[in-house]
């Protein structure tokens, strides 16, 4: 007998929704359709994947069925119940329920009254495969005595990344960033806790450090969490709180800026290339939220701001990596930020979308109406750049980077892709209509992440040693001649003037982790010249460049001389 059968039996008329709940958890039905098990992603909150649809989900409250919950990683609109899961797929995972003629509700159900019907041996593996999922020990609080954490050691991880020790020890980051060790015992073969590595000291362990940063919930100061870096390591401390907590640097007395970024490491490489770039200022707060972004995460974040002393121009950074993903970080954070001036309301949304029901008060018709307008024409410029008649893979392309609007009721629904461009247009259009622009900014990286910024600048400096900058950091020319980077830095300098320009620009040679010290300085208003300054350094360079070429030139001349008493003696 199935387990429909059974509850038919008790329930000849309808099956109520919470039997149905009780009775087919989210994880079962998911491996039933072609999620796999990740177990090296965490079991208090199992995660899985699906690889055709390129859907990973989180598990809350595994070993219940009735109180389970979901969320799609990356995404904390796509969430809930059972009901909720399988709603947000029926066009995808489940559309082989999905009858646009009747009712949604029966279209979900219809996917849990088929599951219902399996046969108990298949539901049974399943079952099983699930219950590999969870941890027979309830879950513990996070105790940061269990770890060993040491300061961190001058020989790091984070040189490999490009990240210098002055950036490390940066009054923002000095002791927030620590060494965690982790036991491995080679006779066993498998890892120890700290706590049994001190209970037998005795024991030949090999050890492995780890960087760890501390996270923190902003209700008190007690760590609630790790996130670990290493080669081979990028993950959180077990019973780390990964849904409200978030890294936070030293802040200043009256922080100016504040950097949201998806990991600590961003943050060292954004603060060290804000000081390449001339920017020493001790006026920033760093947060990371561990390369994902959660509704409570964004509370925190938003408590600590408000809970500091602030200078009167402050601004948020929204830093997230230069990715769809990042972008989509963007978003979410917005929208939760100005939902008291335009309420959007999270709904279902197909596979890599993201849907919001716009607000139907009177009040709200203006705004809405400007970004409905704003849509529209970002979807002309879009559609311009394909032919009209485009083969099936362009229209797919098209399709994927289109914002569609519908209606639900009386209430428009936006239908967002998760392609960079669209969600970078709907979250600046959501910046500008609330005036929240004037407080929060986006702010990416030239690379995917700052510190494969960082990385690029840092290979660049061992490539040329010398470079042109400007007043805003742009890099206007490099090279490895110092006589010959002087002669350019004049010849902008004699253009500037003939252009009537305002400008700085600064001659620096390139150091160790990128860092730039400055040789030689230009600055003009309207033309004029009111500044130029040279560093006694730079005068040593190009005297060593000249004494270098007379000797070659030299050695040259005799290797000449040499070759042609050989002509004459042969």
């Amino acid at each position: 007998m199935t387990k429909f059968d059974e509850l038919k039996e008790r329930f000849p008329n309808l099956i109520p929704v919470q039997e149905l709940r009780a009775n087919v958890s989210i994880g079962e039905l998911a491996v039933q359709y072609g999620y796999e098990i990740q177990l090296r992603k965490g079991k208090s909150r199992p995660v899985l994947e699906n690889a055709l649809y390129d859907d990973t989900i989180i598990i809350k409250n595994p070993q219940d069925a009735a109180q389970q919950v979901y969320q799609r990683a990356g995404d904390f609109t796509d969430s809930g119940t059972i009901i909720d899961f399988i709603r947000n797929r029926l066009t995808t995972v489940f559309s082989t329920f999905n009858r646009p003629s009747e009712h949604e509700f029966k279209n979900i159900t219809n996917v849990i009254y088929d599951y219902l019907r399996v046969d108990p041996s298949v539901v049974s593996q399943n079952r099983q495969a699930t219950a590999r999922l969870t941890d027979d020990k309830p879950k513990q609080a996070f105790a940061k005595d269990i770890f060993d954490i040491r300061p961190l050691e001058a020989d790091n991880y984070l040189n490999k990344r490009e990240i210098a020790p002055q950036t490390i020890l940066s009054p923002e980051f000095a002791n927030k960033v620590v060494s965690q060790v982790s036991y491995f015992d080679p006779q066993k073969g498998e890892s120890e806790s700290f706590l049994v590595a001190k209970e037998h000291p005795e024991r030949k362990y090999i050890t492995f450090n780890n960087v760890a940063f501390p996270y923190y919930n902003g209700l008190s100061t007690e760590v609630t969490g790790l996130e670990l870096r290493n080669e081979n390591v990028k993950l959180h401390a077990p019973g780390s709180d990964r849904y409200s907590s978030v890294f936070i640097s030293n802040p200043p007395p009256k922080p100016a800026r504040f950097f949201i970024l998806e990991s600590g490491i961003d943050a060292l490489s954004h603060k060290q290339l804000r000081t390449i770039r001339g920017d020493e200022n001790f006026d920033a707060v760093y947060f990371s939220t561990g390369g994902q972004l959660t509704a409570q995460q964004v509370n925190t974040i938003s408590r600590y701001i408000a809970s500091f002393d602030k200078a009167v121009d402050w601004k948020i950074n929204l830093a997230f990596d230069n990715d769809s993903k990042g972008h989509l970080f963007d978003l979410q954070f917005i929208q939760q930020l100005s939902a008291t001036k335009f309420p959007l309301t999270p709904t279902v949304a197909g596979i890599n979308r993201i849907g919001y029901l716009l607000p139907e008060q009177e009040e709200y018709r203006s705004m809405w109406e400007a970004l409905l307008d704003r849509i529209e024409a970002f979807n002309k410029s879009v559609q311009a750049q394909f032919s009209t008649d485009a083969d099936p893979l362009e229209k797919k392309e098209l399709n994927g980077q289109l914002i569609t609007v519908g209606h639900n009721q009386k209430q428009f629904v936006l239908n967002i892709p998760e392609a960079s461009g669209s969600l970078q247009l709907v979250s600046q259009t959501l910046l500008e209509l609330t005036q929240l622009d004037q407080r929060i900014q986006i702010k990416k990286s030239n690379s995917k992440d700052f510190n494969q910024e960082l990385v690029r600048e840092v290979k660049l400096g061992e490539k040329f040693g010398f470079t042109i900058k400007d007043e805003q950091g742009v890099e206007l020319l490099y090279g490895n001649s110092a006589t010959q980077m002087n002669r350019s830095l004049q010849q902008f300098r004699q253009q500037a003037e003939e252009q009537g320009a305002t400008m700085s620009l600064t001659l620096n040679q390139r150091g160790q982790y990128g860092f730039l010290n400055p040789l030689a300085q230009v600055k003009l208003e309207n033309g004029i010249c009111l500044e130029a300054s040279q560093l006694p350094a730079l005068k040593d360079l190009i005297q060593k460049e000249k004494e270098n070429a007379r000797v070659q030139r030299l050695a040259g001349d005799d290797q000449a001389k040499g070759n042609g008493q050989s002509k004459r003696n042969s």
